[in-house]
């Protein structure tokens, strides 16, 4: 048995050996422990929260010979090869603050629960916020499968057993305080909780596979060796020679070789679905309200209806465009773009992220990138499941977002704090383990401020005739010369995303005519190979037709021919892909508000 130091500590905390300390401190981690803070406290016999020093707010006066019931601030949990011993502090031994030592269990999880005692004759002041304890940890020579002892009943013999035993020495207010704290404390930390377990879980299982395919590995090379003495026997005895073969290896190889995307298209129902008003139609008010003369916000104010749509709107609303109008049309063009960054900008500023918010993010993200498959029936589930796992390759999820706004990029890196560098893994057919990680996000039509795109999709859908032969026209109309005229390379890197994926997810978008070259693209892309799938996740606003299966079937069917009429799609093609694509209405995806 060993004491664990401060490194040993941050090392088995960081890279998820087998410790998690939850509303951790880093300046309570010692050189030889940790120092518990006090979370909760009360009178262990009068349940009374004790008052306040009368020159300073931030102490306690604990009185003499009252016994004090304190809880940490801190959760913890270890797994089956460590165990810890609970010190009192000199500073508190020295003041006659008396605590008893005990152990913390291998397999415990939960605060740490103990009693602090005045045997003074005086009062002693304390600080609300202190470290009241030391906890060193120490590990086991070999790692126990035991849990918490049980009692006659057959319950864990925790700290809430010890509040509710028939011969507890607690009051029943202050047992009923005491589970509440710790109830409460346990909600808070839910997602951060769960997380690391789920990684200290899935890194314990990973080591135990390495080990079984260690002694796997083992035991095959002892066998070739015991075959090659008896090859080389048999040949001695026939005066011939052996044959010298080179076994090949197989490994989860090199990182850049061995990746395989799951790219997602994220439209603006992932902003609206967190709680932003960022509809097309949302937005109008604030333009015509600061632009009312204004050339296009008279045609909006006129006919939201026909502005549903705004990319394809403007396309069209050229066809109004007279030669003299040009220069007005250009100037309410340029200055409807400024005021949608200007009001995204506003909504995105609603948008304050802390760290609670940071650790349910992580969780509900987490959750439905590993989990995408989730709405889908079991048949279709399972077609989902095995174009994933029966990949050789470690997985990156990867988004091409054609939102302005930064919402998604925030949210990825809340997920990138607490989940780093993994979110999950799969095995393949031949039981070899591959990693799943966060990708880029490419922003295909700019972000608020930096080189915002937009526009229609090709030159059919600009009305006017003039303007179509017109280069400028074109490069300030048409999203993909706009994005050649800005010099980036964002086309080309999304189509470099989408070759590489096994999987593309669709969330949040209308399958609208502006982005039909993305369409198309996909279209092509299950053409080329039979195991790729689409994903399209669709949303149906009016709950009541969910009720009816022929509704849901009718909704899926018009998903599906949204998707070809726009992509253009001839019959013997889409007989050949049809059956690649998957349609979930309503499906359980990045449910989290965020306003």
């Amino acid at each position: 048995m060993a004491v664990l130091s401060d490194v040993d500590l941050r090392k088995a905390i960081k890279e998820d050996e087998g410790i998690i300390i939850v509303n951790r401190r880093e300046k309570s981690i010692t050189a030889v422990g940790y120092d518990l803070t006090i979370g909760f406290i009360c009178d262990a016999d009068s349940g009374d929260i004790p008052e306040t020093c009368e020159t300073d707010e931030n102490r306690y006066v604990l009185l003499q010979g009252h016994r004090y019931l304190i809880i940490s601030k801190e959760y913890l949990s270890f797994s089956g090869e460590y165990m810890a011993t609970i010190h009192s502090r000199a500073s508190y031994a020295m003041k006659g603050l008396i605590m008893s030592s005990t152990t913390v269990d291998p397999n415990y999880a939960g605060c740490i629960h103990t009693t602090l005692i005045n045997g003074t004759t005086k009062a002693v002041n304390i600080k609300k916020d202190n470290q009241f304890a030391t906890l060193v940890i120490h590990t086991l020579r070999t790692p126990t499968d035991s849990y918490l002892q049980k009692n006659d009943r057959g319950m864990p013999m925790d700290a809430q057993e010890t509040y509710n035993s028939k011969y507890s020495t607690f009051p029943s207010e202050v047992s009923k305080n005491a589970m509440i704290y710790e109830a409460n404390l346990r909600q808070k930390i839910k997602y951060e909780y769960e997380a690391a377990k789920k990684r200290m879980h899935e890194k314990a299982q990973k080591r135990q596979n390495s080990a079984e395919s260690a002694k796997k590995r083992m035991q095959e090379e002892a066998q070739k060796q015991q075959d090659a003495i008896e090859s080389a026997r048999r040949a001695e005895e026939t005066q011939d020679k052996p044959l010298q073969t080179e076994s090949k290896k197989s490994f989860n190889g090199g990182e850049e070789e061995k990746k395989k995307n799951i790219t997602f298209l994220i439209g603006n129902g992932f902003d609206i679905n967190v709680g932003l008003d960022t509809r097309y139609t949302d937005f109008y008010g604030y333009y015509i309200k600061n632009n009312k003369d204004d050339m296009l916000a008279k045609e909006i104010r006129s006919d939201y209806d026909n502005w549903a749509d705004l990319e394809f709107a403007l396309g069209q609303y050229t066809q109004k465009v007279n030669k003299e109008d040009e220069d007005g049309f250009w100037y309410s063009e340029g200055a409807l773009e400024r005021q949608l960054g200007a009001y995204l900008s506003e909504q995105m500023s609603k948008v304050k992220f802390d760290e609670t918010k940071d650790k349910e993010i992580a969780y509900k993200i987490q959750e439905s990138l590993e989990k995408f498959y989730k709405s889908f029936s079991e048949t279709n589930k399972i077609k989902l499941k095995d174009t994933l796992e029966s990949t050789s390759n470690n997985i990156v999820y990867s988004f091409i977002s054609f939102n302005y706004t930064d919402i998604l990029d925030k949210c990825l890196e809340a997920v990138k704090g607490i989940h780093f560098p993994y979110i999950g893994a799969h095995r393949d057919c031949n039981n070899v383990e591959y990693n799943h990680m966060l990708g880029e996000v490419l922003h295909i039509h700019g972000e608020v401020g930096d080189e915002m795109v937009l526009g229609v999709n090709d030159e059919s859908q600009i009305a006017n005739t003039e303007f179509r032969k017109d280069e400028l026209s074109r490069q300030a109309l048409i999203k993909k010369e706009t994005n050649k005229r800005y010099g980036n390379i964002k086309f080309e890197k999304a189509c470099h995303m989408i070759d590489n994926s096994i999987i593309i997810c669709i969330f949040g978008m209308s399958i609208g005519k502006t982005d039909k070259i993305w369409w198309q693209y996909i279209a092509e892309w299950l053409r080329g190979n039979q195991d790729r799938k689409l994903v399209i996740y669709d949303k149906e606003n009016d709950e009541r037709r969910l009720f009816s299966k022929y509704n849901e079937f009718w909704g899926k069917d018009e998903t599906l021919k949204k998707f070809r009429n726009n992509a253009a799609v001839e019959d013997g093609a889409w007989e050949q892909i049809k059956d690649q694509i998957y349609i979930a209405i309503n499906a359980d995806m990045f449910q989290f508000r965020l306003v």
